[in-house]
């Protein structure tokens, strides 16, 4: 039994000790009231009948000095490196404080020296080999003790570079993030602009229905000219907003429309109505120079 309690404990995946078979609905149950009332009378014949106290069942109270044991092996509370003393390996370098790159060097040379004296011995005396080969034994487990040295040095600049490059990284997704919202800003706000400015005329003929009958046919012309102007303007607009890369003919267009907006600017001087029109296309035209 004891044979098989040390194999389960040395596995890598133990199976889960027998005392769970002591966490039943009932037996929880019963636990709960013995916390409330330990006098119970039914308390103590669940521990006659179980065999094993009720409060047995509670969680140990965590280990908080000496020693706990895992897989089998005894593992320290508080994490640190054992000595060689501890370990009953004899210590090759000084005690205390050391350099220990220039001891790291001089156990290097140790263990090529007396690599060399085994090859020495294994060709003239072979049956003296094995004290050879725990000399160097010994060399290497001092040195890699050194350098274990190392490892609470080597986890905090391993976490600092990791927390270092986290932040690099989310830094650079939330500039991503804020440009993109810029650019959906400028894009709502343009369009926002656009559609409060824009005139929707129907049609032509709509125009020319809506004029009172006292209007000549120039004031007409000139009210369908200017929506014309003004639908080239928010169409322009629109297509640079959203990135267009016809900018040769959305420039031609431009011209053509700043003549159109210079044929009318006379007009706007004795129709009331063109004024209007007149104004609304320039803030256009300013809206546009804006988004170039």
């Amino acid at each position: 039994m004891e044979e098989s309690s040390a194999q389960q404990q040395g596995a890598a995946f133990p199976a889960p000790p027998d005392y769970f078979r002591r966490y039943t609905l009932e037996n929880l149950s019963l636990l709960e009231k013995a916390r409330t009332n330990p006098d119970d009378p039914a308390i103590a014949i669940a521990n006659d009948k179980n065999k094993f106290p009720i409060f047995a069942l509670d969680p140990p109270p965590p280990v908080k000095k000496g020693v706990y044991w895992l897989f089998g092996r005894p593992w320290p509370v508080h994490d640190s490196l054992a000595t060689l003393e501890e370990q009953g390996i004899e210590q090759l370098y000084p005690k205390g404080s050391i350099d220990r790159v220039k001891e790291l060097k001089k156990l290097n040379h140790s263990a090529v020296f007396n690599f060399l004296e085994l090859v020495h011995t294994l060709s003239t005396s072979p049956g003296e080999f094995a004290i050879k080969v725990d000399q160097i034994r010994v060399i290497f487990i001092n040195m890699h003790h050194i350098l274990n040295e190392y490892r609470p040095h080597q986890a905090r600049e391993t976490l600092k570079l990791m927390m270092e490059e986290q932040l690099s990284k989310k830094k650079k997704e939330t500039e991503a993030l804020r440009k993109t919202c810029t650019d959906l800003r400028r894009k709502l706000a343009i369009l926002r602009a656009l559609r409060q400015e824009q005139t929707p005329p129907q049609s032509s003929d709509t125009d020319i229905e809506m004029a009172p009958a006292s209007s000549t046919s120039g004031e007409s012309a000139s009210r369908l000219n200017t929506a014309t102007t003004t639908n080239d303007i928010s169409s322009m607009a629109f297509a640079i907003a959203t990135g267009s890369e016809n900018d040769i003919k959305l420039r031609r267009r431009m011209s053509s429309v700043e003549e159109k907006q210079k044929a009318l600017s006379d007009t706007a001087l004795t129709d009331p109505e063109a004024a209007r029109r007149a104004a609304k296309m320039a803030r256009m035209m300013n809206l546009c120079d804006d988004i170039e």
